[in-house]
């Protein structure tokens, strides 16, 4: 994306410091409440909590001696650290105590109540006032202050950024997390701690994901905690083309990473295959995808339901990627930003954001540790990232497909702040569900269910399942291609799956004709079970051996088996050297009479003739009779 930048030098960036505060409560068991007379004269009004560490338990009873209006507490007996360790109220003050307890403790001193600091922002870029637009303003409006008192993230969360490189020696980017990453452009390995952004869009975006919060430098990055994978798909100029960036979304998929930032795309970036198949690879492996808009040439951006932009709309129908337009501080669309009714998911900060860079945004030159003001949908899509890191942080099992409908269900609706925003007309309806909302999706804990018809993919075994009925049900490779091809699969540790009971295996498509290996039954599958097929109904039929699959006798055994596949309706049948002719009439066998026989025309018919095995395999039905 091309973004609009404004330099700002670093130490133009005033000192903020926002403390959040929560309590900090000492958890208490409560042994008993004894009488004592005093030896001390009491201090007036006065009545401190204190805490103390005998040297053993014996001294316990000099203790009850001394307190006032004693209310102790054992504070544990599992670590050898707490034992011996009591709470109590006194009026006497903590020199008297210490004269009268005369060295039988180990600590004694006033149990004063503690406070934790749930959130200490000290990056000069960081201020409270969202009126603001020099600072933060993106973080506050989006509510990422009020959600680190839950989380702040966690290292394990590995965020591919796919971009122009990252310069991770950056002074708020070179303390954070990194997993080695890969240069498409020259092909080459990218190892941790390089410098492998030489355009300057890449560092803007890591800087928004997970610039070192509370360092007393810079800005604050949306996570405190997470591990970036930088993927240089872009040159110098901003450039790449599809198959770098799907040969990125693959790598990123296959070396471990849940999230993919794609702030890249535009007017003019068409559709590729290979991208498209990049995309479906890494959403079906449970990669979580998140593109820009894009930011059109016109003074009003442009409606992706009429001008396409891939990857953002590179969903395969399915919706695998979110897509992020822009906003400003009151929620009003920019100008520059696309919108869209099959694109668009949500919005998100995307004008005068302030991040990190090392170029000079006016002379295009190398500027180590700088900062910047940047507009653009690639500022948008980081910010949705942070969110998704954010609720893998606090719901670990998540699936991508679960994180995406949470990220999309808690935005907050402002399509009535844009009524003329999208060419000079409404945006309902065009701006997805809304402004992002993080604290609201981290409110509702996410729990593992699974949605009836899912395909579901065990990490560890590599076996399918689908979901029905509450159970697990195998799904062969041969049933994937044959029903399932294109579908998504969910990719799960095999904790996730162990809570379901196992069913049998899913059948294939009914008339799917199947057998075992050196087993002569040929099978045809029928609302879920398996028929056998005599040889007369097979060559009656006219069905062909070509078409017959054989299958693993796990899967086939599997299935229940039903009654024989039936002979055409109306066919005659009969058992040799027996009398007894039988009329098939919807799939059931009932004997006639001769009576019946003749006065229905049915001697102008030639009659089956089938073993009295084959014959008792099939439903049997009342006579008919003349």
């Amino acid at each position: 994306m091309e973004d609009d930048i404004l330099g700002m030098n670093k130490s133009k960036i005033k000192f903020i410091l926002v403390q959040a505060m929560a309590w900090l409560i000492l958890p208490v068991f409560l042994v008993s409440v004894y009488p004592v007379s005093l030896v001390l004269a009491a201090v007036p009004d006065r009545n401190q909590s204190y805490i103390v560490k005998l040297n053993s338990p014996a001294d316990f009873g000099n203790l009850l001696s001394v307190a006032l209006n004693l209310n102790h507490r054992f504070l544990g007996t599992k670590a050898s650290e707490f034992k011996n360790i009591y709470t109590f109220n006194s009026q006497y003050s903590l020199a008297d105590l210490k004269i009268v307890l005369n060295g039988q403790f180990d600590f004694l001193q006033a149990n004063r109540l503690l406070k934790t600091a749930a959130v200490v922002v000290n990056d000069p870029g960081f201020n409270t006032n969202p009126q603001d637009i020099d600072k933060q303003w993106g973080l506050l409006k989006t509510g990422f202050d009020s959600a680190w008192n839950k989380t702040v993230g966690i290292k394990n969360n590995i965020v591919a950024v796919i971009d122009t490189g990252i310069d991770q020696t950056h002074e708020d980017l070179k303390n954070i997390s990194y997993v080695p990453g890969f240069d498409f452009v020259s092909k080459q390995a990218l190892s941790v701690g390089s410098n492998s952004d030489d355009n300057g869009h890449g560092t803007l975006v890591s800087g928004i994901l997970g610039a070192t919060t509370n360092n007393g430098i810079g800005i604050a990055g949306t996570n405190w905690q997470i591990s970036l994978m930088p993927l240089k798909a872009l040159d110098s100029s901003g450039k790449g083309d599809a198959a770098g960036v799907a040969e990125a979304i693959v790598w990123a998929t296959d070396h471990g990473a849940q999230f993919v930032n794609l702030s890249i795309g535009g007017i003019g970036f068409d559709h590729n295959t290979a991208l498209a198949n990049a995309v479906s690879y890494a959403f079906n492996r449970n990669v979580l995808l998140v593109a820009a808009a894009g930011n059109d040439s016109s003074a009003t951006g442009s409606n992706l339901d009429q001008n396409p932009v891939f990857p953002i709309c590179d969903d395969n129908n399915f919706n695998m990627i979110i897509g992020v337009a822009a906003v400003d501080q009151n929620d009003i669309k920019p100008d520059f930003s696309n919108y869209g009714r099959n694109c668009i998911d949500v919005t998100a900060p995307g004008k005068r954001i302030l991040s990190t860079i090392n170029f000079d945004p006016l002379s295009k030159k190398p500027s180590p540790n700088s900062y910047a003001y940047a507009s653009g949908t690639s500022l948008g899509a980081p910010f949705v990232v942070g969110q998704a890191a954010l609720i893998k942080a606090l719901y670990p099992f998540a699936t991508n497909m679960q994180i995406r409908d949470r990220i999309i269900s808690t935005a907050d609706q402002i399509d009535n702040l844009n009524l003329t925003q999208c060419a000079g007309a409404s945006c309902r309806g065009l701006l997805g569900t809304g402004r992002i909302n993080v604290p609201k999706s981290l409110e509702t804990a996410i729990a593992q269910i699974f949605s009836e018809g899912d395909l579901v993919k065990d990490q560890s075994t590599g076996a399918t399942y689908q979901i029905l009925g509450g159970q697990k049900r195998l799904v062969s490779p041969f049933v994937i291609n044959q029903k399932f091809s294109g579908r998504s699969v969910i990719i799960l540790n095999s904790n996730n799956l162990s809570s379901l009971p196992s069913g049998s295996y899913i059948t294939p498509v009914d008339g799917t004709l199947i057998k075992l290996d050196n087993e002569p039954t040929v099978y045809i599958v029928d609302s879920g079970q398996k028929l056998p097929i005599t040889y007369q109904v097979f060559m009656q039929r006219k069905l062909t051996f070509a078409n017959v699959n054989t299958l693993s006798y796990s899967e086939v055994n599997s299935w229940q088996t039903g009654s024989f596949y039936p002979p055409v309706e109306g066919t005659l049948i009969k058992i040799a050297r027996n009398k007894t002719v039988y009329w098939v009439v919807g799939q059931t066998f009932h004997p006639i009479n001769y009576g019946f026989f003749i006065e229905r025309g049915l001697n102008m018919f030639p009659v089956l003739i089938v073993s009295k095995s084959d014959l008792n395999g099939y439903a049997k039905g009342a006579a008919y009779i003349r």
